[in-house]
């Protein structure tokens, strides 16, 4: 999709909450991502990292250099288009390293540029993916990551739920598990200002937003973690998939 479309469909997305529609293949599906192919293609654009690329089809990240500084060790990866309205977020990742033991594994959902930039056209503003830049556009992130990287005696995750502008924390928990090597399931929903985040099929966190995010694009988001993720599919909520 070219930058003047995608523009246009967050403009529509913001006018017409709900009317706007991803392309698919299938009506089912807004957007599905199975990385089969042989690199990164045109539907996505990267800002910071080490190193991102589709290996064995998987989208491999690399994002925890042994320097601990630059904008290696911080990377988003966005997909070009935009989705809208209820839907059903399902994808796996697993770690593979984290130096310091960050095991982290962000996501982003209904991001847009509060002036209606296309998020493309800013992306120069972000290219050294610092996470404080993301906190300046709208949307949400929803974050996994390893409790003992502050404190080496717990071992759960820690998992939490903000919406932004402003870094509004949402909801919190400190439960399960988030460990190198394990492959992790999981499912994102928004029905209109409902939230939930599930892993391995039970939910964590919960949350509602009076004011809700309509539309925008979605990304995958580190820190000082090397990873993969695949199975990326996008549903919309109704016509037989309901939430929990």
């Amino acid at each position: 999709m070219r930058i003047w479309q995608t523009g246009l469909l967050i403009i529509f997305g913001a006018i017409l909450p709900g009317n706007l529609v991803a392309e698919s293949s299938d009506p089912a599906r807004l957007l599905e991502e199975r990385f089969d192919h042989s690199d990164l293609g045109s539907d996505w654009w990267v800002e910071g990292g080490e190193s991102v690329k589709v290996i064995d089809g998987r989208l491999h990240v690399a994002a925890d250099p042994p320097e601990h500084r630059g904008p290696g060790y911080v990377a988003t990866i966005w997909h070009r288009t935009p989705i809208a309205g209820d839907v059903r977020i399902t994808f796996k990742a697993q770690v593979l390293r984290s130096s310091r033991q960050a095991n982290n594994i962000n996501f982003f959902l209904f991001y847009t540029h509060p002036d209606r930039t296309p998020l493309e056209v800013s992306r120069n503003e972000r290219a050294d993916g610092h996470y404080a830049h993301y906190h300046e556009l709208n949307g949400y992130i929803f974050t996994f990551i390893n409790a003992g990287m502050v404190d080496p005696a717990d071992q759960r995750a820690r998992m939490r739920l903000r919406r932004n502008p402003g870094f509004e924390l949402l909801d919190e928990a400190f439960d399960y598990h988030c460990q190198v090597g394990r492959t992790y399931t999981f499912e994102i929903t928004r029905r209109a200002g409902r939230l939930t985040f599930a892993v391995d099929g039970n939910t964590f966190l919960e949350a509602h937003d009076a004011a809700p995010w309509q539309s925008g694009h979605i990304g995958l988001r580190t820190f000082h973690t090397d990873l993969w993720w695949d199975d990326l599919l996008v549903e919309p909520l109704g016509a037989g998939i309901e939430s929990d």
